[in-house]
């Protein structure tokens, strides 16, 4: 059955399946890479001493907890995700609420949170606007929320030698879930839009950079692990290992400029309309 078959609650699942497969890897290799711009989109949010409940939708294994708790040290930092692998990890290490949980239906009380973080998350839904309506219930009037999303990358020319490879292999190219698609919010308007039709007000959408010098020997464990790992599983066991060998022979003495990763990405912060606040 085709990816596009799928129904988006199957494809949904699919996507949180890979994400525990890969969680040690994840979490190792390319968190590092974008916990950055969590920190970032955290230091532009109302986080103090006096906030007492926090919300990080699509938590993974947790790395943006510790800069929440440093921003907010008496808040209940509530961590929520769809995958199981990811949650584990995130457990091992951190003592606050964790919960596996569908982001487009939380299951927790309305007007309970005074903050939410939302990073890396709407891409990966079917309705990335459901998954806001709700943040924007579980959120307190007057509460707000900080998204990042992504827009244009340039990967690291050692990452096409990878891709030639695998090709000239005869490796299959794997289809992605449909769901795992930037085209909802991959610029300023298509953000504002969705946090406008979830009943976000006072809006603002910048973007920011992100550049990644990687570690030669980081880049090819991320491609083994990672980023190849799934069209290198598609070719038989002499292949695959001649493929990589392949690889490493072109790589070696490759220059730090091989390894240098740029991207783009969409930085949103918003408030929860606070209708009582009129009415005084």
């Amino acid at each position: 059955m085709k990816v596009a078959d799928l129904t988006a609650g199957q494809q949904t699942a699919m996507l949180a399946d890979r994400y525990s497969q890969r969680a040690q890897a994840y979490d190792g290799l390319w968190s590092p890479v974008i916990r950055p711009i969590g920190e970032r989109l955290i230091a532009r949010l109302p986080l103090t001493a006096d906030t007492s409940h926090v919300i990080d939708v699509g938590t993974g294994a947790g790395s943006l907890l510790p800069a929440i708790q440093l921003a907010a040290p008496s808040a209940v930092v509530v961590g929520i995700d769809r995958s199981q692998g990811m949650l584990r990890l995130a457990k091992e290490r951190h003592s606050c609420p964790l919960a596996l949980m569908d982001v487009q239906r939380l299951a927790l009380p309305a007007n309970r949170f005074e903050v939410a973080i939302v990073a890396f998350v709407l891409f990966h839904l079917p309705w990335p606007e459901q998954c806001l309506a709700e943040v924007n219930r579980v959120l307190q009037p007057g509460g707000s929320v900080g998204t990042v999303t992504w827009g244009s990358e340039t990967e690291p020319p050692a990452s096409a030698i990878w891709d030639d490879e695998l090709q000239a292999a005869g490796a299959r190219v794997i289809q992605l879930p449909a769901v795992d698609n930037r085209d909802c919010c991959d610029s300023t308007q298509k953000m504002t839009t969705l946090l406008e039709q979830a009943g976000f007000v006072s809006i603002n959408v910048w973007t920011e950079s992100i550049e990644h010098r990687w570690r030669p020997e980081d880049h090819f464990d991320y491609q083994l692990r990672m980023s190849s790992r799934l069209r290198l599983q598609s070719l038989d066991v002499q292949d695959r290992e001649s493929c990589i060998n392949r690889v490493r022979d072109r790589l070696f003495g490759a220059d730090r400029a091989q390894y240098v990763y740029r991207g783009e990405v969409f930085m949103a912060t918003a408030v929860k309309a606070d209708h009582s606040a009129r009415k005084h």
